[in-house]
């Protein structure tokens, strides 16, 4: 078996490599010492995606934290060559490289320990309701820091915050601490992280983004290609939640990829000791993504669904189907994401005893893992921007259904660096016959986030 750090890297020296070395010197993009690709930028999901659509990538991406090793061999600087001499880089060559670049720039910030102090505020006038990949912040204000470090053994992160959540309750937290041991294919975490399990970007029937993610111990492995599930992972997940109605929360997942064109994912969820009127439950999902063929032109798009059970584990309860692609125009990278998210006959006709009662679509999420899963019917578009300016834009419209309820959605984020530091301005806009919000309802935020 062939021996595992955290990644594999080396200095670029020439060609693609000097492109790289530029790159590095010039981008602002938010780094840091981490041993995985956490759950929290859509932009550099995005880019890695790209990549996985246009076959370049050996595993599944459908499972985050993903680990650098799981993927950063496969974004080596490619030249193609003609009769010996360089060949000229095609439309689609220059949008892959451009997404290359950012996903090796990444890597190589946390495999040499740039960055490795972080500050952290945001303020907004009414926390987010969205559930949808990223960091978007889900609390009303949030003063943090953190530190972190890693080895060829082992990394750990000290993360500590003071905040008003959604209750309006302070407190002061250390979510995003971890403590992560490596063993070749091993991988060992105890800590507070956000995860997210599947494959979509404004839903999510599986595991998504938390408002405060719980106490947790996780062990998981990377395999190397078998003949029938070609590379593959597998984790396992024990946490403690909070504020759910229930005292435990056991989470188990297989990700494969067999082909390049095809990976998909296998989780079973069960929530035990439940608390007053909740109930054990559990839960199975399967989600899967297949990319679709783009021939020369500059685009990498794929099909992808997410299936889940109701939480007796027995019938089919909702679903997901989306379509994503990524372009360039004009050397500025363009995600599109199209969803639908439905019900079937399998889903509770109530979700009070069920943990969906705590992930509702509104400002008071506070523990478990967030999910849709409530929404009876929900529709999305959105659009990631990446400028050569190292900009980003963020556009989401939405309209979504939850029992008598009929509701839109639009979102709006701008992100830009300020010196060593990204800044993020945001809105969004509810309108008044969304559950649980009382009149049209205009949020704004702002976040700032300094590394060094």
């Amino acid at each position: 078996m062939k021996h595992l750090t955290w990644m594999n890297l080396t200095l670029p020296r020439s060609g693609c490599g000097q492109k790289l070395a530029m790159c590095i010197l010039l981008m602002s993009t938010q780094v840091g010492a981490s041993p995985w690709l956490e759950a929290n930028d859509p932009f550099l999901r995005a880019d890695l995606t790209a990549l996985s659509d246009a076959g370049e990538l050996d595993g599944p991406i459908n499972h985050y934290p993903l680990r650098w090793s799981s993927f950063y061999d496969d974004t080596e600087p490619r030249q193609q060559w003609s009769n010996r001499q360089p060949k000229a880089t095609s439309a689609r060559d220059q949008m892959l490289n451009t997404a290359r670049n950012h996903v090796r720039y990444r890597g190589q910030a946390a495999k040499f320990n740039r960055a490795p102090i972080e500050f952290d505020l945001y303020w907004a006038n009414d926390p987010a309701t969205a559930v949808d990949y990223g960091d978007t912040p889900r609390h009303e204000w949030l003063i943090g820091s953190a530190y972190q470090y890693m080895s060829k053994r082992f990394a750990f992160k000290v993360a500590n915050q003071y905040r008003r959540d959604a209750n309006g309750d302070k407190d002061y937290t250390w979510q995003g601490s971890y403590l992560a041991l490596n063993d070749g294919r091993w991988l060992f975490t105890l800590g507070q992280i956000d995860r997210w399990w599947g494959q979509g970007w404004q839903h999510n029937l599986i595991w998504g983004n938390q408002s405060s993610p719980a106490p947790s111990a996780s062990v998981s492995y990377l395999s190397d290609h078998t003949p029938l599930l070609g590379f593959w992972s597998f984790e396992a997940v024990y946490q403690l939640p909070d504020k759910t109605g229930y005292d435990t929360h056991w989470a188990a997942r297989l990700v494969s990829q067999p082909i390049r064109p095809f990976q998909h994912g296998l989780s079973y969820q069960k929530w035990q000791d439940p608390n007053g009127t909740r109930q054990v439950s559990e839960q199975w999902a399967w989600d899967a993504k297949l990319a679709l063929p783009a021939f020369d032109w500059p685009v990498a798009h794929a099909l992808y669904t997410e299936l889940a059970s109701n939480y007796q584990g027995e019938e089919l309860a909702t679903s997901l189907i989306g379509w994503s692609g990524q372009t360039e125009i004009a050397r500025q990278s363009v995600r599109l994401v199209l969803e639908q998210q439905t019900t079937h006959d399998g889903f509770e006709s109530s979700l009070a005893d069920t943990p969906a009662v705590d992930q509702q679509v509104s400002s008071d999420q506070l523990g478990g893992n967030s999910t849709t899963y409530g929404l009876d019917n929900s529709r999305s578009v959105a659009v990631y921007a990446q400028l050569s300016n190292d900009h980003a834009i963020k556009l989401m419209l939405a309209d979504r259904e939850q029992a008598t309820h009929n509701w839109q959605e639009i979102e709006a984020s701008y992100r830009l660096p300020v010196a060593t530091a990204m800044v993020t301005l945001g809105a969004s806009r509810t309108d008044d016959a969304a559950p649980y919000v009382s009149e049209a309802n205009t949020r704004v935020w702002l976040k700032y986030q300094l590394r060094f």
